[in-house]
């Protein structure tokens, strides 16, 4: 989506308490609330673009008004959308670009802003050669998924095909680990694409340590003994 494929860079936004979403993933989402069913609605009128923020510590005092947003967020794309006989909506939200808020602006039951989309930065092609970030950061999986029972659903090897550009398979890798959500926030507001790989570099190694760090806890002074 280019910048000015949005009239003045304006989006409706879709605030949650526990949802980040990131570029070239998707989002399976309900809409039952009459302000984003109307917001769905239009949408869906218009370019079919909504924006999801994230709610800050204590929204829910004022949930229904309007409790202060992280300033990053994703833009996507609506597709497969179902609407219900209720008004109710059904679709998948697929993540585009990361935005800033630059304001927000009223006329609407449901919150919309102008935004700017950000740009990447030091990105990387991922082609037929080998790229180095992204082979390091499949073989740190691969250290971790090491050290795990065989029993784990991690285990799995995982379908490295996650997009041409390395800014889509860091994203896209990403989204398939337990960040927490403050580090999902804080992944999400990193623009520049290396940053972002060694963050998912030093997530991976604590997991790694922890795992070490278990172990060494559960040898007894017998079993420690060698000879």
């Amino acid at each position: 989506m280019e910048k000015d494929s949005q009239q003045d860079g304006l989006i409706p936004l879709f605030p949650l308490p526990s949802t980040v979403f990131y570029p070239g993933t998707p989002l399976p989402l309900h809409i039952f609330e009459p302000r984003y069913r109307q917001m769905t609605a239009d949408a869906l009128e218009g370019e079919r673009k909504i924006g999801m923020v994230l709610l800050k510590p204590d929204w829910e005092a004022s949930y229904f008004d309007r409790p202060d947003l992280f300033p990053i967020g994703c833009v996507g794309s609506i597709e497969k959308e179902t609407r219900h006989p209720d008004g109710k909506y059904d679709f998948t939200l697929v993540g585009l670009r990361r935005f800033r808020i630059l304001k927000e602006v009223d006329g609407k039951p449901y919150r919309r802003a102008e935004v700017d989309l950000l740009e990447e930065q030091n990105e990387q092609g991922i082609g037929e050669e080998s790229n180095t970030v992204r082979e390091s950061l499949i073989k740190r999986y691969r250290d971790f998924t090491s050290l795990i029972p065989e029993n784990n659903a991690l285990k799995k090897e995982l379908d490295w095909n996650l997009g041409h550009k390395l800014s889509q398979f860091v994203d896209r890798f990403a989204y398939r680990l337990d960040l927490s959500l403050e580090q999902k926030q804080t992944f999400l507001e990193e623009q520049d694409v290396l940053c972002r790989a060694e963050f998912l570099h030093e997530f991976l190694k604590m997991k790694i340590d922890l795992i070490h760090l278990s172990k060494v806890r559960n040898v007894t002074p017998d079993s420690a003994r060698w000879n």
